[in-house]
């Protein structure tokens, strides 16, 4: 029987929309379960599958990123309305994605077919982290990081854990809808492997390293200012004064919100206190760099060692309108959003991929990068610890900060490696290799936060195999659904 129209548009917005309480901070995972089984039930009964699945999707952007407005209104200058309109846009085109799912669902399977859309809810959540530059965000698997399901992160990373959860959802919604109980030995067997699966696969190492995280939660608005740069920098000067001996003292994405060049003459008294100490000082910053093969200079949105020998990591997947203003020629100008400090970076035309110090090598993420496990997992594996450096202040108090520093916790995880995350004013913290946290500074204050962390040594599964166990098992499903679903005509 099919719904009343109006009935099912909002049920559709509505299962996207609870999906949001299933991440941090909220942390309900079975709502996450709710959702996705909700959305199946609704395309079974759907006339308009497409709509179905944008309006599930505009509930589950709208909510989940409802972030982006604090951003564009509070620090973008725009007025509260052009802000909810182009929130709006962009959580509308997100949405897009789950319409094409739910359409080619319905296009290759009309009758519904449980394991077409388990893969294709795989096969999407994968094109969303790399499509247009990739916005890997709000991946289903993270709601499930404090839930026996996160034992398979480290084995075919969060997009397994997705994967589980989807079969887990409509294995449920089967239930309910061929009121057989069939599925359950599926849900069953889930849970059992699950529990079965070791809980570490790297080895800590004897040898802590003792790290400070400086905090030093300056305000988004004066943080750019010519006239207040100076002093800001001096500011996390004098925090690192205070701070104990460590053998790693980090800083913030951009703590130094000029040109590290220009910045290395204000530094240097501290950088030479911190050598006679045998501290090795890292910080986030910008920095420009000549390009032969562009004959211009390229800006870089960069992490580096400030002591000793000089090692860096320039950041790989740059914010659009953030970090670089597509059709830039275009646009620059038109609004103050367009015109936002240091949105001129340019990709490195050679990477690096770890930082080196005397105490280990540092997988470097800046920012929302750690949102790209693929990313992190090929930074990772040479590496003894992640580091991740960001500045959400851009954020505020809304729940964006909680959802990074979740997926901060999953890259642990996934890796066995423990992440250090120093913030401009939180959530700067220690996560050790099983995405425990060990400890956090309060947000929203200034904090010197000290804790002696263990590298990893050792691989798990993931970072050897990445995302194929997910892929695969998304393409014995697609197989599966494809087989069933075909017609056959009897020889006579």
């Amino acid at each position: 029987m099919l719904l009343h129209p109006h009935i099912h548009k909002f049920l559709a917005i509505a299962a996207g929309a609870i999906a949001t309480l299933a991440f941090a901070p909220f942390s309900y995972p079975l709502l996450a379960l709710v959702s996705v089984a909700a959305l199946y039930l609704l395309t079974l009964k759907s006339d308009s599958a497409p709509l179905t699945g944008w309006l599930y999707g505009l509930g589950y952007f709208t909510t989940g990123v409802s972030w982006v407005y604090v951003s564009i209104h509070e620090h973008g200058g725009m007025s509260a309305f052009a802000a909810a309109l182009m929130t709006l846009t962009f959580t509308g085109a997100l949405a897009t994605l789950f319409a094409a799912q739910i359409w080619l669902n319905k296009r290759l399977f009309k009758n519904g077919s449980a394991p077409g859309f388990i893969a294709l809810w795989i096969l999407f959540e994968w094109l969303r982290s790399w499509l247009f530059t990739g916005f890997p965000w709000l991946l289903i698997g993270y709601a499930f990081i404090d839930t026996p399901l996160v034992s398979l992160a480290p084995v075919g990373g969060v997009w397994l854990v997705s994967a589980m959860a989807v079969i887990i959802a409509v294995s449920a919604a089967q239930m309910i809808h061929s009121r057989k109980p069939a599925p359950l030995l599926m849900i069953l067997a889930i849970l059992g492997v699950s529990y079965l699966l070791p809980s570490q696969w790297t080895e800590s190492t004897e040898n802590k390293v003792s790290i400070t995280l400086i905090q030093p939660n300056l305000a988004q608005d004066s943080k750019w200012q010519i006239e207040q740069v100076d002093r800001h920098i001096q500011n996390i000067i004098n925090l690192s004064v205070q701070a104990p001996s460590t053998d790693l003292l980090i800083w913030p994405e951009t703590a130094v919100p000029k040109l590290i060049g220009r910045a290395i003459n204000q530094i240097s008294p501290l950088v030479e206190i911190l050598d006679q100490q045998r501290t090795t000082l890292i910080s986030g910053f910008p920095r420009k760099e000549w390009s032969d093969n562009q004959q211009r200079n390229l800006y870089h949105n960069s992490v580096g060692t400030l002591t000793g020998d000089i090692s860096l990591y320039d950041k790989q997947r740059l914010v659009p309108f953030g970090e670089y203003i597509p059709f830039e020629s275009q646009l620059r100008g038109l609004i103050a959003f367009f015109d936002l400090p240091m949105s001129s970076f340019s990709l490195p035309e050679q990477p690096t991929y770890q930082l080196e110090t005397p105490f280990g090598s540092l997988a470097g993420a800046i920012c929302y990068e750690i949102a790209y496990p693929e990313l992190v997992r090929e930074n990772a594996k040479q590496s003894d610890m992640i580091l991740t450096l960001s500045n959400d202040t851009w954020f505020g108090g809304s729940h964006g900060p909680d959802q990074h520093f979740e997926i901060a916790r999953m890259r642990a995880i996934e890796n066995g490696r423990p992440v250090i995350r120093a913030t401009n004013n939180g959530i700067s913290g220690f996560i050790d290799a099983r995405g425990q946290v060990l400890a956090t500074a309060p947000r929203f204050e200034t904090a010197i936060l000290t804790y002696e962390v263990a590298p990893s040594i050792g691989q798990t599964p993931y970072q050897t195999f990445g995302l194929w166990p997910a892929l695969i098992l998304a393409a014995v499903l697609f197989l599966m659904a494809l087989f069933r679903g075909r017609p056959f005509k009897q020889n006579r």
